[in-house]
C-alpha cells in the first residue's frame, strides 16, 4: 500500500470513528471508545487512558473478569464507572477497580444489575485493548471548549455556563456539522477539477447508496441499542408478610418505577402490566436528556403468607415525532414502532445525501497513472 493510500484509509477510518462517537454520545450508548478519568483501574487502564467499548446490547453475557461500564448508584455521586467484574450474586455482579483494595459492594454501592451495564471493554487474550491518552486529549479539548463558550457568552452579555453533557453534545454536533459541510463542498468542487481522465470500460461503478447505508448503520446500531437494551420485562414482588405500615391485605401498595435517560435526545418510555390488580398512575413518561421520570405502580396487597409478582414491560422510543404517532405504532406492536424509527432515519439520510451530493451510480474515472482513494471518492460524488 502506498503512503498516500494508507493516509487516505486512515482518514476514512478516523471519520467513521468520529461519527460513531458522536452518535453514541447522542444516543447515550457508548460506541467504539470510552475512557477513564481516575487511576482505580491501574495498571490495566491509567488515568486518561481510553479503551474499545462494546455496547451491552451486542457484547453478550457478562462473565467474571470482564471490565464493564455501568451506571453507578453511589460511586462518585452516581456517575458512569468502569470497573472489573470479580464475582456474581443473585442480586447482581460484584465489581472492583484493579487498583482498589476493596470491592465496590463493600461500601454503599449495590450489586450491578444487567440493566445498569452500558458497555464492556474489549479484551484480546485477556488484556483490555487500551488507547493511551485518549481521555486526557478529550478532557483537554472539553476544558478549552468550555472556556471558549463561557468567554463568548460573557462577551455578548450572557450569564451561561454549559454543563459537561450539554457542552459535549454541542461541541461534537457542531464539529460534525462543519465537517459534513466542508466534505460535501470539497467533493463537489474537486470533482470538477478531475475531468481529464480516461473512462473505465469495466463495471466498476460505485453507488452513493452504499455511503448512505454506511452512515445509516453508524447511526442505527447505537440508536437501536439505546432503545432496546434498557427495555424488557421487570418484576415487582409484593410480600404479604412485609407490607408497609398501615397497609392491610386488600389495600394498595405503591412502588415507584424510575426511568433514566443518559443520552442527549428525549425518550418516550411506555410502561405496561397485564396484572389484573395492578395499574400505573401514568404509563407514558417523556424523559428529557440527562434526567429521569417516575411512575407509581399500585398493587392490591396480598394476604399473609402470599406474594404478588407483577410483570412490568418497558419500551423506549426516541421522541422524534409526536407521542400520539409513536403510541399508535406501539399499539400495533413495539417492533412496528422501532421499525418506523429506522425507516425514518434511512429516509432522512437518503434524502439528505440526495440533496447534497446526488444519488445513484457514478462511473469512476481512472487517471492514466492511477488515483488515490480520496480522488476516487471525490469522483464518486461528482
Amino acid at each position: 500500500m502506498s503512503r498516500e493510500a494508507a493516509r487516505d484509509a486512515f482518514a476514512v477510518l478516523a471519520v467513521l470513528v468520529v461519527i460513531a462517537l458522536v452518535v453514541g454520545q447522542l444516543a447515550g450508548q457508548p460506541v467504539f471508545l470510552g475512557y477513564v478519568t481516575s487511576g482505580s483501574m491501574a495498571p490495566t487502564l491509567e488515568a486518561g487512558d481510553g479503551f474499545v467499548a462494546v455496547p451491552a446490547a451486542v457484547s453478550g453475557p457478562v462473565d467474571e473478569g470482564d471490565v464493564v461500564v455501568f451506571e453507578a448508584l453511589e460511586l462518585d455521586g452516581g456517575r458512569t464507572t468502569t470497573h472489573r467484574v470479580v464475582g456474581t450474586t443473585p442480586d447482581g455482579y460484584l465489581t472492583k477497580g484493579d487498583n482498589n483494595p476493596f470491592r465496590d459492594q463493600d461500601g454503599d454501592e449495590p450489586p450491578v444489575t444487567d440493566d445498569r451495564i452500558v458497555a464492556t471493554a474489549l479484551q484480546v487474550n485477556g488484556d483490555v485493548v487500551r488507547v493511551p491518552g485518549l481521555g486526557t486529549a478529550i478532557t483537554g479539548l472539553r476544558e478549552s471548549a468550555t472556556g471558549a463558550v463561557v468567554g463568548l457568552a460573557t462577551a455578548v452579555g450572557l450569564d451561561w455556563s454549559p454543563d459537561q453533557r450539554g457542552l459535549s453534545g454541542l461541541f461534537i454536533s457542531v464539529g460534525l456539522a462543519l465537517f459534513l459541510v466542508v466534505l460535501v463542498d470539497d467533493l463537489r468542487n474537486s470533482g470538477r477539477r478531475t475531468r481529464s481522465r480516461d473512462r473505465s470500460r469495466g463495471d466498476d461503478g460505485l453507488d452513493a447508496r452504499w455511503i448512505a447505508l454506511l452512515l445509516a448503520l453508524l447511526i442505527l446500531i447505537p440508536a437501536n441499542a439505546a432503545m432496546i437494551a434498557p427495555s424488557g420485562t421487570h418484576h415487582v414482588t409484593v410480600d404479604g408478610e412485609d407490607l408497609p405500615a398501615g397497609t392491610a391485605p386488600g389495600g394498595q401498595v405503591e412502588n415507584g418505577f424510575t426511568a433514566e435517560n443518559n443520552g442527549l435526545i428525549t425518550m418516550l418510555v411506555v410502561l405496561e402490566t397485564s396484572h389484573p390488580e395492578s395499574e400505573f398512575d401514568r404509563n407514558q413518561l417523556a424523559v428529557p436528556r440527562g434526567e429521569s421520570a417516575t411512575a407509581t405502580l399500585s398493587t392490591t396487597a396480598p394476604g399473609p403468607g402470599e406474594r404478588a409478582t407483577v410483570a412490568v414491560s418497558e419500551h423506549r422510543y426516541f421522541l422524534v415525532v409526536p407521542p400520539a404517532v409513536i403510541l399508535r405504532l406501539h399499539s400495533i406492536h413495539p417492533a412496528v414502532a422501532v421499525g418506523a424509527f429506522n425507516l425514518l432515519v434511512l429516509g432522512s439520510i437518503a434524502t439528505l445525501l440526495g440533496a447534497l451530493v446526488g444519488s445513484g451510480s457514478k462511473r469512476v474515472r481512472e487517471p492514466r497513472r492511477g488515483a488515490s482513494l480520496s480522488v476516487q471518492l471525490r469522483r464518486l460524488f461528482k
